[in-house]
């Protein structure tokens, strides 16, 4: 069987399913993407809205012939409300932007300014707990607390007692979270509960007042001002029952609940959920119906873990798992985010295996998304503020990032690892990515495919996915070792009726014509496609 070069033919066109299967996300921390060029916000050393305007162009120029952008068609920005940290999650006004990244017109322009090239966009929304600044925890904890209602901006609280919004006890109901981790917290004589951190006191969901608070919420941002939806965070731990404090039948019925009510507000909104746990219980949201994806954190460790020590059972087994899992459900592929170390760091620096991580994440099934500067191959470990420091625009002072001193200083390679320097190479990271975004978008069977029963593979350090749509059918082969290596294929009769399949995408320059044994350089991930199966 012959293999030939594929042309930038167009995609076939995309099936009637929610616009959010098909998109590239692309995770944004505010503060640290860009600061303002120009206007009130310009040159303070924190990234804002403004700065977000100005470099659009760079995630998604909204003309699909150029190749010059990143090409994603969704962003997820970290917490944008007020906060009295660096980090955002702990929110005092969920119905305001953070004074730091402009004023609500200002977002309310770089909406339409996403929507001019094609962007979708959804925000951090933390439901589980609120700031210990926040107007009702102080009210709640005063010395002498107001009796209801308490009018906060956006919103009034009407439970019976202030203090119903918390969770107090005169002693701790647990010894310790979830995770070990000291949970109540003492405050004037009693204990609160937060299962985060002190500063961070957990909502009672068991009141109708925090339900009330949070729909408001969401219609604001999803009427008043127009956002696509929401990642929210944290949402194992919503609901505690007795000494169950994570993933609890309450927790899930009420997101669920949520989830139908986001729907009123906005029939296409997208809700992916933070469910920091194993693959089965991840999909229990998703199945559920509490939201519409969650990220899959075991499969991210596969994927880097595969890369990094070229392990290609590790990938496949965890992806069966995961299929098993979601079932016809939907899960989010990723590297790592911002509470982990970056791709590259755990990767040891090495570009080839970043590389091979990219082509893996993007030629698996799921929806992908993007850590700002992944592309770029930024590094950054613990304590978490290394994780989100500024995007490395270019080798100029402070990584062109801002004119004034950075609220956190760039990694110290930037003079080498910085986006100006990689557009201008085709061989660059980042152009690595742009060609793998593209490539999604030509392909449903790549997108969403399912398996392709009967295939086998065998070889050391290949791994291989047969899977096919209503449109298309692709064949993923992955050398994940640094050595060439042979993969021994079998495919299905129907497949191989099918005649030569086209090249789509190879990490090497010649792509081997697709034969019973294909012979692989290290680091490399090639796909064939081929037109849809026959119906059975």
């Amino acid at each position: 069987m012959q293999a030939r070069l594929a042309g930038e033919s167009p995609a076939a066109p995309p099936a009637a399913r929610p616009w959010w299967c098909s998109a590239v996300f692309y995770q944004i921390f505010t503060r640290s993407y860009a600061d303002a060029r120009e206007g009130a916000l310009a040159g303070d050393g924190i990234g804002d809205f403004q700065g977000l305007i100005e470099r659009l162009d760079t995630l998604n120029d909204g003309d699909p012939a150029t190749t010059t952008d990143l090409g994603v068609s969704a962003i997820w920005l970290l917490p944008i409300n007020p906060s009295p940290s660096y980090h955002g999650y702990d929110v005092t006004d969920y119905f305001a932007v953070n004074p730091h990244y402009g004023d609500l017109a200002l977002f309310r322009r770089f909406l339409a300014e996403a929507r001019k090239r094609g962007i979708r966009v959804v925000i951090d929304l933390v439901l589980n707990h609120a700031s210990a600044r926040h107007p009702a925890f102080l009210a709640a904890t005063s010395e002498n607390p107001p009796p209801p209602p308490l009018q906060v901006p956006g919103f009034r609280f009407q439970p019976a007692s202030l203090r119903d919004l918390f969770r107090f006890s005169d002693k701790p109901l647990q010894p310790a979270g979830p995770w070990g981790d000291r949970c109540w917290h003492y405050k004037d004589g009693e204990y609160y509960y937060g299962v985060f951190d002190s500063g961070m006191p957990d909502w009672n969901f068991q009141e109708q007042a925090v339900t009330d608070h949070h729909r408001a919420v969401a219609r604001f941002w999803l009427k008043d001002v127009g956002v696509d939806g929401f990642r929210l965070d944290a949402v194992r731990y919503l609901h505690e029952q007795g000494d169950s404090l994570q993933d609890t039948p309450a927790t899930k019925r009420w997101l669920r609940q949520y989830r139908d009510y986001c729907r009123e507000l906005k029939p296409d909104v997208f809700l992916v959920g933070e469910v920091w746990a194993d693959t089965d219980q991840a999909a229990s949201y998703v199945a559920g119906g509490g939201v519409d994806a969650t990220f899959d954190f075991d499969l991210a460790n596969a994927l880097l873990e595969t890369a990094g020590f070229g392990t290609p059972n590790l990938f496949a087994q965890r992806l069966a798992r995961t299929r098993d899992a979601y079932r016809v459900g939907l899960w989010a592929t990723f590297l790592a985010n911002h509470d982990q170390p970056r791709a590259m760091t755990r990767l040891g620096g090495d570009a080839a295996k970043a590389r091979l991580a990219a082509s893996l994440q993007f030629t698996a099934p799921g929806l992908p998304f993007i850590y700002y500067g992944e592309e770029l191959g930024q590094q950054g470990g613990k304590p978490d503020p290394d994780i989100r420091r500024p995007y490395q625009w270019s080798g100029d002072d402070h990584a062109g990032f801002s004119t004034a001193t950075p609220w956190r200083a760039p990694f110290g390679d930037y003079k080498e690892v910085n986006l100006a320097a990689q557009r201008a190479d085709p061989a660059s990271l980042f152009n690595h990515y742009t060609r793998l975004v593209r490539l999604r978008a030509r392909s449903e069977a790549l997108r969403s495919g399912s398996p392709v029963p009967g295939f086998k593979v065998s070889g050391r350090g290949v791994y291989a996915d047969l899977r096919a749509s209503g449109t298309d059918t692709v064949l993923v082969v992955a050398n994940v070792a640094a050595k060439p290596h042979d993969a021994t294929l079998e495919l299905p009769t129907a497949v191989a009726l099918l005649g030569a399949p086209t090249v789509i995408h190879s990490d090497t320059a010649e792509p081997p014509a697709l034969a019973p044994t294909l012979s692989l350089p290290g680091h490399t991930v090639v796909v064939y496609r081929w037109t849809a199966l026959p119906p059975p």
